[in-house]
């Protein structure tokens, strides 16, 4: 049979992109005999973000995956910029529901609820560019398109700032009214969610930590790892990254590919395809299998 040349070749990966997307998936799954399921979402877009539903979806594809081929032994490589607590916990769930060994790959980027889901895992693969981020959760404010995302303990401390400054007015006599129409605008209600949302946080992680990837550490030393892991979040932006080394140190199983193997870089060129495919399309998310994929375009009906 003659071999396509270079134009033919590029045009067949760009028209068949989704098995181009299974082929990778399977050389990938050759190397780590494991099963993969690339669980990929669009930073830009306004539903990008991990939510209650995508487990559901997560599972859709699993069951079409004979995990046995590879011992139930499951690999789910994310790329994500965090989301909904609850959604990392049930996705967590789906996961070791169909798994005997479940790894997390992260290969760009796992921020905030895509953390805590690696959290949740028995080991996690990265390189040394690969990011976690702290798992104070993010916080959404505002209507598309003018949404902002703050984390939690931002509000936290802001109200507990104005409260402060109040009662040290009041205690030398001056005016505290400034602080108090500030606190007036601030709703209370909010900052009970807020701190129930970072409550959560802990309770997952701890819950997962302890029962696998560090089950055989002491409560002590767990609630020190969760520890670090909000810390790097109220001490500088939500959006620090920890990088693999880091996240070494602060307590979790890693295991450090080199970026240049040829795992690593079959591992990075999926996770680019998957972005170019999303991006092309618009679409919210993707999940995809060595047997399939799931393009996920959310409605902002949530939002609005």
């Amino acid at each position: 049979e003659e071999i396509k040349g270079c134009g033919l070749r590029l045009l067949d990966s760009i028209q068949n992109e989704g098995s181009v997307h299974h082929n990778l998936i399977n050389k990938i799954e050759e190397i780590t005999k494991r099963n993969l399921i690339c669980y990929v979402c669009n930073f830009p877009h306004p539903a990008g973000s991990i939510s209650a539903e995508d487990a559901g979806w997560i599972e859709m594809v699993l069951k079409s995956v004979d995990l046995s081929k590879y011992d139930k032994k499951l690999d789910l490589l994310i790329h994500s910029p965090g989301g909904d607590p609850n959604g990392a916990e049930r996705i967590i769930h789906t996961c070791r529901s169909y798994a005997t060994s479940f790894r997390v790959i992260v290969a760009k980027t796992a921020m905030s609820a895509a953390t805590l889901i690696a959290m949740g895992a028995d080991e996690v693969l990265m390189s040394l560019t690969s990011e976690l981020g702290p798992i104070d959760p993010q916080m959404i404010i505002g209507q598309p398109p003018n949404q902002t995302v703050r984390p939690a303990i931002a509000f936290i401390e802001a109200y507990q700032d104005l409260i402060n400054k109040a009662q040290e007015a009041i205690k030398k006599g001056e005016a505290p009214y400034p602080y108090l129409e500030l606190l007036r605008r601030m709703d209370p209600s909010w900052i009970q969610i807020c701190l129930k949302a970072r409550q959560l946080s802990k309770t997952i992680a701890k819950e997962y930590l302890s029962r696998y990837m560090l089950k055989e550490k002491g409560a002590g030393e767990i609630d020190k790892v969760i520890e670090n892991f909000m810390k790097t979040g109220e001490e500088a932006l939500h959006g620090r990254i920890i990088r693999a080394d880091k996240v070494e140190e602060y307590g979790l199983k890693v295991k450090i590919e080199d970026i240049n193997s040829e795992l690593w870089n079959l591992i990075w060129e999926a996770v680019l395809r998957c972005e170019n495919y999303l991006q092309q399309r618009r679409l919210a998310k993707y999940i995809v299998a060595r047997s399939g994929g799931i393009n996920i375009q959310i409605q902002l009906r949530k939002l609005v």
